[in-house]
């Protein structure tokens, strides 16, 4: 396992790697719900229609993470790891 060590402070990849997982699942919440909650007032739909809508819905997740994911994985390979991972978890009210 790797760690960077920063103003004496270590950051393990396991911590990086975990952060990054929390915020894709909060934002997979997120998406799940508002599909769910929109699918009501949808009425029947067909199931391209379902895949359409869950196709967008992932599509507009992953777009959103891209800036987050990549800020924290650059912050790893340099000495701010323990301040991006900090600002990420407060921002996003993550538990990790």
């Amino acid at each position: 396992m790797t760690s960077i060590d920063t103003a004496g402070s270590q950051v393990s990849e396991s911590e990086i790697s975990a952060t990054l997982g929390s915020l894709r699942e909060c934002f997979e919440g997120v998406r799940r719900g508002e599909v769910q909650r929109v699918r009501g007032r949808l009425g029947n739909l067909s199931p391209d229609q379902e895949n359409a809508i869950d196709s967008l819905s992932h599509a507009l997740i992953e777009r959103m993470l891209q800036a987050p994911m990549a800020m924290l994985k650059n912050a790893s390979a340099g000495n701010q790891a323990v301040f991006v991972l900090a600002a990420v978890r407060r921002i996003f009210n993550l538990g990790t």
